[in-house]
């Protein structure tokens, strides 16, 4: 940073672009500006940063699920020494963040799904999937609006079949590295969401759309369903929907099991930013409690305890429930990812595919063999 500014790249979109709007209290406070110099959807920053030779930022957005592919640029925390006091965070974050051994992240929230749902059109909640598409079915219409929406592509689609395969009684990732999919829990999995896209309670173009487009559906009115996240809580409290939605717990399966894909954004220092002590400023800005406490107020969760605490305690009865539900959830349902750093292709095979038998294209059976020999195959080739 020889011209006196920090860069960074940063992830885009509705539940994240508030926060760097507090930059300019950064930059009155130490002199140092700040140019965000890459902003875009998590695919396209993962696959930007996995693209550079020499990384020309100081600090960027990453995900406990994706730092693992990513430690050739970061830099591991714990080498700086007595800049972040990670005791004011819940414990468990800072372990999903550790890898190897070391700090490469200080997280930004907890992300976990909760089932959206309009009142006006669905009394109480699906408890199982195959209630959610029954209800989806019924609600739907001919006129564009549609029972239900998801995320048809990439991580997103990744994260509904890996939620879907795990309550149906398969498993993506065993301890033993050898995905068990090609079972009746895989084709269970593959079916609900067969079932959703060809029966149109669903968006057709959903398989171009990223969680954005997914969350602009339901927000603007023409959705009665949608499985989402909770930083985009607070644009659906100011919205058409706003008086007409309430969340639940993600459906059940078979057997009873709920599980709602989860993890952790954070922000990284890259190795160039750890040099700067500026840059260690910035990432302790954009962690801090006040920080924290703006993202929470638009219903994201916060990963200091004392934090949630302050939000819980401003909370009307509404938003008391959703926090009492949103503790639930995160204390039983969470399925992440394991730390692995060939994920980002384990998602990528797994997406495609899963796609492809979602509208048909190939058969449920030979999806699923497909699916489990590669990620099998990509499990062996990394363990070589």
């Amino acid at each position: 940073m020889s011209d006196g500014k920090l860069r960074a790249a940063f992830i885009a979109g509705p539940m994240y672009d508030q926060l760097y709007r507090s930059l300019a209290r950064f930059e009155e406070s130490t002199g140092v500006a700040v140019e965000i110099v890459y902003h875009g959807g998590h695919p396209e920053l993962n696959a930007h940063l996995a693209s550079l030779h020499d990384v020309p930022y100081d600090l960027v957005s990453t995900h406990t699920k994706y730092a693992p592919s990513q430690l050739a640029l970061l830099a591991p925390l714990d080498d700086i020494g007595g800049e972040f006091d990670t005791a004011g965070f819940y414990s468990p974050l800072i372990e999903l963040a550790t890898i190897n051994g070391h700090l490469y992240g200080i997280p930004r929230n907890i992300d976990v799904k909760l089932l959206h749902y309009r009142t006006d059109l669905v009394p109480s909640p699906p408890q199982n999937w195959d209630q959610l598409v029954e209800t989806a079915r019924r609600v739907s219409d001919k006129t564009g609006f549609h029972g239900f929406v998801f995320t048809g592509m990439e991580s997103g689609l990744f994260g509904a079949f890996f939620e879907l395969a795990e309550i149906g009684g398969a498993s993506l990732f065993p301890l033993s590295n050898a995905p068990e999919l090609n079972n009746p829990g895989g084709a269970w999995a593959l079916q609900i969401l067969r079932e959703l896209y060809s029966s149109g309670v669903v968006p057709a173009e959903i398989t171009n759309w990223h969680y954005d487009e997914v969350h602009t559906c339901f927000r603007d009115g023409h959705a009665a369903m949608v499985c989402d996240w909770p930083g985009y809580y607070g644009a659906y409290r100011n919205s058409k929907v706003r008086d007409m939605f309430q969340v639940a717990r993600m459906p059940a399966g078979p057997s009873g099991v709920h599980k709602a894909y989860s993890g952790s954004h954070t922000f990284a220092l890259t190795r160039r930013g750890a040099t700067h002590s500026c840059a260690i400023e910035l990432l302790r800005f954009l962690t801090s409690p006040e920080q924290q406490l703006l993202e929470a107020r638009q219903g994201s969760v916060p990963t200091r305890p004392s934090v949630l605490a302050q939000v819980r305690a401003e909370a009307g009865p509404r938003e008391a429930e959703r926090w009492s539900l949103l503790d639930l959830v995160i204390g039983s349902d969470m399925l992440i990812p394991p730390r692995l750093a060939y994920y980002p292709e384990i998602e990528e095979i797994l997406w495609r595919t899963v796609r492809s038998a979602m509208t048909g294209e190939i058969a449920i059976d030979t999806a699923l063999e497909k699916m489990q020999t590669r990620i099998t195959e990509t499990h062996r080739h990394a363990a070589a």
